[in-house]
């Protein structure tokens, strides 16, 4: 077994600044990650045997992933960067187990910055499961790296910036944005512009998107929401609606549009799977996402030496990933030995500065975008819920009625729903809302489904090698 001095799990935005910032001050980090080129999904480089006829094309998200890998690549010499590595565990002793080419490896690490980003959040409604209904990332994942449009006509249902994104790449691909259906309200201007005053470069960046949008006349429906996919064997329409503060729809004023693509973006969920088996202690922050590592002003965990950054510590977006990534890679390497405190805390100062700049306009945005509960209460009780075990939510509020389940644990044991192949990463956020809405709690008090080891799926014969390890 290997034994090293910090691990970085996640080469995205988050991990890749960790990294360099640690390997800076002379320490030498490992880092893994389970895809093939460093970037994660904001950063995404394009797949080998692809290219753009244009390089005008790559966009600012390439460009700026670019100057990142150039500077991650600079300092490789103390960065030991492991491809295709899938992290399953985190165990007792500071050990973790991961995957890489078909085999199994553990080491045991001193330090540890988790970095694994967000999963999107799922929201189950009649014919959510029909092809041609997509998450916001899958299809930006599709466009970016795969050069696939997977539509032609296409309506974006859900809230935040990642929609007005992802309708400027449909449309720079050749697609037609029916509309975006926006769940969220947008609050006054005055409140907007205190919100953005001092980031101009998101300022700009926004007004450019809002800009294409607006040349290619796609309408943008504050307060609406999507009902219903409806087709045969395929998205052929979609019905929405208004909705109110609590995005529960007004049903007396639908309207039903031809598309043959449905994206939702509703935001994302904290992958705490691994900081969770960490020992990290963990709290309900609906703001955030979700469930959420404690943390401390350096991005340390209430476990020593191990740190959580970027999404998977709070949904924030790429520029607070980048940022708290810095700050744990100083952190870290001073309390290793490698920096003074008076040093670390000279290095950090920018970029806390920052954050705290940003953090206004990380509220406006989470007071417009946080999941209302109207949005859990779409589906009928048809509606599948748990897709891998085919869980319907009339199965589940029956579970709930009549076996009085004290926590999600106890309703997952009763109707295998979250034990399907995706581990609960599609159900788990909606379950736990819909078991809150029945006992009619608050999210926080049914708690969070128990992940274990491996928490991905992975081939049953690579555990035939226990005792090499």
């Amino acid at each position: 077994m290997k034994h090293i001095e910090m691990v970085i799990i996640g080469a995205g935005p988050a991990g890749i600044n960790a990294a360099i910032e640690a390997a800076k001050s002379g320490m030498k980090v490992t880092v893994l990650d389970e895809n093939n080129k460093v970037g994660g999904r904001i950063f995404s480089q394009i797949n080998e045997g692809l290219k753009l006829a244009n390089s005008a094309d790559q966009g600012p998200d390439f460009k700026k992933g670019t100057k990142l890998l150039t500077e991650f690549l600079a300092n490789s010499h103390n960065i030991d960067f492991l491809n295709n590595a899938q992290v399953i565990g985190i165990f007792q002793n500071r050990e973790l187990a991961y995957l890489r080419n078909g085999k199994l490896f553990r080491i045991r690490y001193k330090g540890l910055i988790i970095a694994t980003g967000a999963f999107e959040r799922s929201v189950p409604f009649p014919g959510w499961t029909l092809p041609g209904v997509y998450t916001a990332g899958g299809t930006q994942t599709l466009i970016k790296m795969q050069g696939i449009l997977p539509g032609k006509r296409f309506l974006l249902a859900g809230t935040g910036p990642l929609q007005l994104v992802l309708a400027n790449q449909i449309i720079e691909a050749g697609g037609q944005v029916v509309a975006i259906l926006e769940a969220g309200k947008t609050g006054s201007w005055y409140q907007a512009m205190m919100a953005i005053w001092g980031n101009w470069g998101l300022l700009a960046e926004g007004l450019r998107y809002l800009n294409g949008i607006r040349k290619a006349k796609v309408p943008i429906l504050r307060n609406h929401l999507i009902l219903e996919a409806l087709g045969d064997g395929q998205v052929e329409k979609a019905t929405f609606s208004k909705c109110d503060e609590e995005w529960r729809p007004n049903l007396a004023a639908t309207r039903t549009v031809e598309v043959d693509t449905i994206c939702l973006g509703y935001g994302f969920v904290p992958s705490v799977d691994l900081s969770r088996l960490a020992g990290c202690k963990h709290q309900f922050e609906a703001r955030l996402g979700g469930w959420v590592p404690v943390r401390d002003t350096t991005m340390m965990t209430s476990v020593t030496h191990v740190y959580s950054v970027g999404d998977g510590s709070g949904v924030a977006g790429n520029i607070v990933a980048g940022l708290e990534g810095r700050i744990a890679g100083i952190a870290a390497a001073q309390s290793f030995g490698y920096l003074s405190q008076k040093v670390a805390e000279h290095q950090q100062r920018p970029f806390l500065s920052t954050l705290q700049k940003l953090s206004r306009f990380r509220r406006y945005l989470d007071d417009m975008s946080v999941p209302r509960s109207g949005l859990y209460e779409l589906a009928n009780d048809e509606t599948l819920i748990c897709r891998c075990e085919e869980i319907k939510l009339g199965t589940i509020k029956k579970a709930i009625k009549e076996e009085n389940p004290k926590d999600l644990n106890e309703l997952k044991r009763s109707t295998r729903a979250g034990m399907g192949h995706c581990q609960h990463k599609m159900c788990g956020h909606a379950l736990q809302e819909i078991m809150a809405a029945q006992l009619k709690v608050n999210p926080s008090e049914i708690g969070a489904l128990r992940p274990r080891p491996p928490i991905k799926p992975v081939p049953l014969g690579v555990f035939e090698d226990l005792d090499r390890l």
